[in-house]
C-alpha cells in the first residue's frame, strides 16, 4: 500500500455476480466492470444478513491482451476480495448539465476460494435447471 492514500481505500469481499464486461478504448487500452455480491456484516431485525451488489472497474493498459488478464479467469460465483480506491470524475451530460461520478477502481483482487471448490460450485450449477445463480 505504498503511495496509497488508505483513506481512499477498500476491500470489497463477495462472489462475482456475472461474467466481466470488457470494453476497449480509443488508444487500446480496456475497461473491465464487474459487480460483486457482498453480505453486509450486520443482520437486520430479521435475523437476515442483506447483500449489496458493488460495482467495480479495472483498467488494462493498452498492449495487455484482456484474454490473458485475470478478469478473463472470473466465473459467476467465485468468491473474490477486490482492493479498490475511490476515484471522482465529473463530464457534462447531453442537457448540459455537470454531472459527478464516483468509482471504484481495482487495484489487486485475490480467489478467498481454491479452484477445486470453484470447479465443484460450477457443475453443482451446471446441474441445476434453476438458473438463479450458482451461490
Amino acid at each position: 500500500m505504498s503511495g496509497m492514500n488508505i483513506c481512499n481505500y477498500g476491500v470489497a469481499i463477495g462472489r462475482l455476480v456475472r461474467p466481466p464486461k470488457i470494453y476497449e478504448n480509443r488508444d487500446g487500452s480496456h475497461k473491465v466492470r464487474y459487480t460483486l455480491a457482498v453480505k453486509r456484516d450486520f443482520k437486520s431485525r430479521e435475523g437476515k444478513r442483506d447483500t449489496d451488489f458493488v460495482d467495480l472497474e479495472a483498467f488494462l493498459p493498452a498492449g495487455s491482451p484482456p484474454e490473458q488478464s485475470i478478469y478473463s479467469k472470473l466465473r459467476v460465483g467465485t468468491m473474490l476480495a477486490a482492493r479498490y480506491v475511490l476515484s471522482s470524475s465529473t463530464y457534462t451530460d447531453i442537457s448540459g448539465e455537470r454531472q459527478y461520478r464516483l468509482s471504484l477502481l481495482t487495484r489487486s483482487i485475490d480467489f478467498m476460494e481454491s479452484k477445486r471448490v470453484t470447479d465443484e460450485r460450477d457443475t453443482r450449477s451446471e446441474q441445476s435447471e434453476d438458473g438463479d445463480l450458482p451461490f
